[in-house]
């Protein structure tokens, strides 16, 4: 029975702080490995925030078309009338730099960034194979042939913090 009783078995205190503080450093190491993983894969990146304001500024930029044709301005919204941004009169005027620096994703720095558009304008020629126009008497005429016709475009500058699209 002595034995038994002056036998010492278990950890002293030393050992369990020693094998506690190991613990922490491997959890602490683990846990910014997973909490650095976790923010890389929930935001997007910078190449991406480029491509969706293009995108976004492309799409606004359609509103001006019905004033190239001759129709009203009355269908751009009133925020837009004077550019993207402000400021900016004709929009679409050619052979101008046009600068929407308001329309920077937010992850980019405004001191190292720019996003700008520029207006031109191509001819092209587009070929109609086959088109036939219907009367009250049924078939009236039948035609084919090609037309010239003059196409906007538009060429959009985006720098975000160093990185251009």
């Amino acid at each position: 029975m002595k034995r038994i009783l002056s036998k010492k078995t278990g950890v002293t205190i030393l050992e369990g702080l020693i094998a506690l503080g190991l613990l922490a450093l491997v959890a602490a190491g683990t846990f910014g490995v997973l909490l650095s993983v976790s923010r890389k894969a929930g935001s997007p990146d910078i190449r991406e925030s480029m491509i969706l304001a293009v995108e976004r500024a492309n799409e606004q930029l359609q509103m001006y078309t019905p004033s190239l044709t001759g129709l009203a301005n009355s269908s751009v919204p009133s925020e837009l009338q004077n550019g993207l941004c402000g400021g900016d009169s004709s929009p679409l005027s050619t052979g101008t730099t046009h600068y929407i620096n308001c329309m920077l994703p937010p992850l980019c720095d405004k001191n190292k960034s720019s996003f700008s558009y520029t207006t031109g304008t191509e001819k092209t020629t587009m070929t109609i194979p086959f088109s036939t126009q219907y009367g009250a008497n049924g078939l009236v005429s039948g035609w084919g042939g090609s037309s010239t016709a003059t196409v906007r475009s538009i060429k959009f500058n985006i720098t975000c913090n160093g990185f251009t699209l």
